[in-house]
């Protein structure tokens, strides 16, 4: 039975339980009403949400996400579950809905109902199962009420499981659609949408080469100037193997917060790499000064709490020097650690270091400072974590 309301095609499959004629015929075109609204509703609620906005205020991906919106309707399939709430406690409500969404024919304004089924019997419904391609697993989730949604995303194609009534909370599902539809497509509405100027193409640019791996990990020609002189005063070329051994017994106090110790480990890690591309060891130094800041950044947050606003790492300085945190002659190299993270984070040109394990000892030395309270562990053998990030 096909029939048009409101400019839509209504297609249903026989599925409803058994209501007289006229009820079924009711329910039928109240869904295909609703369906007519709904698009524009969303459409409506989309164009309050950014309000008076000119286009040239968005950024690319807001009108991107306008663009999927007004696209819209698409093809629909509908089945209204109907819940026994005493024998399925995890149940929210005593009605569902699995809603299927054809995005890939935007513009096009067709609802497919099935009916109103108990959840009970929806293995029963072989077409119902097929059309919306609900698996065995799929439909034992479904009757646990733990499957909120399914599909592929790449065919813009999703089916949402939507735990209360439609008909009942139009302006809650216009809410929670905008919300799943961004999430669940946005990396295919940026494909689709995002006005972007393609510049490889307009400025004829040519890809990087794909290298080899032996070529990846050919050492830097920079760093092969560089040489180590052995016990015998004969200078020779400094392998990976030194760069590990120059910094293995660097270490961070185990009072040092775990956030703070990963950031420096990967500055350590980036300081090994740098034996394959030289600019790797201006990184690492880099990051080695972004964990001193984490580090004076949590500690004055364990002393003052966590700050409203943003302090700068100077008058965090001074704080932690008025405590005793920092000794007050000291309180100048830990402003030198400031300035060259300032010089490093905001660059203008390409900014070149030396390799040094000394400036690794020195920025280890500060953050185990301010964290040392007088705890008395036994030291680990100082090579245990040469390679670990964790």
């Amino acid at each position: 039975m096909k029939f048009g309301f409101n400019g839509w095609r209504l297609e249903t499959y026989g599925l409803v339980t058994d209501m007289e004629e006229k009820e079924k015929m009711d329910l039928e075109e109240e869904y295909s009403t609703y369906f007519s609204e709904f698009f524009e509703n969303v459409k409506e609620e989309y164009r309050k949400s950014i309000g008076f906005k000119e286009a040239n205020e968005l950024s690319s991906g807001e009108l991107a996400f306008r663009d999927a919106i007004n696209s819209l309707p698409c093809p629909v399939s509908v089945v209204r579950l109907i819940i026994d709430v005493k024998k399925y406690k995890e149940a929210k409500n005593n009605v569902y809905h699995l809603i299927a969404y054809e995005f890939s024919n935007f513009g096009e304004s067709s609802i497919r109902y099935y009916g109103e089924i108990d959840l009970d019997e929806i293995e029963e419904y072989n077409e119902l199962l097929k059309d919306f391609n609900l698996d065995q697993q799929e439909t034992k989730e479904l009757k646990s009420f733990k499957l909120a949604g399914y599909g592929d995303p790449e065919c813009w194609y999703w089916v949402w499981v939507i735990p209360y009534d439609i008909l009942e909370k139009p302006e809650k599902y216009v809410r929670d659609f905008m919300q799943s539809f961004g999430i669940t497509f946005e990396h295919k509405i940026l494909q689709k949408f995002e006005r972007r100027i393609d510049y490889n193409s307009k400025y004829g640019l040519k890809s990087d080469p794909v290298l080899p791996l032996s070529e990846l990990l050919k050492k830097d020609k920079i760093f092969s100037s560089f040489v180590k002189v052995d016990k015998s005063g004969e200078p020779r070329e400094i392998t990976i193997n030194d760069l590990q051994e120059s910094i293995c017994g660097i270490q961070l106090i185990p009072n040092v917060p775990e956030g703070v110790k990963k950031v420096f480990n990967a500055a350590k890690r980036l300081h090994i790499f740098g034996y394959f591309e030289y600019y790797f060891f201006t990184i690492s130094q880099h990051y080695a000064f972004l964990a001193l800041e984490s580090a004076l950044r949590k500690r004055y947050s364990e002393i003052y709490g966590k700050p409203k606003k943003f302090i700068r790492l100077d008058v965090i300085i001074k704080k932690l020097v008025e405590k005793g945190i920092i000794p007050k002659g000291e309180a100048k190299i830990y402003d030198a650690g400031r300035y060259l993270r300032n010089s490093l984070s905001h660059l203008t040109n390409l900014s070149v270091m030396t390799p040094s394990s000394t400036l690794f000892e020195r920025v280890a030395y500060q953050i185990n400072q301010i964290y040392d309270r007088g705890d008395k562990l036994m030291p680990e053998h100082p090579c245990n974590s040469r390679f670990s990030l964790d």
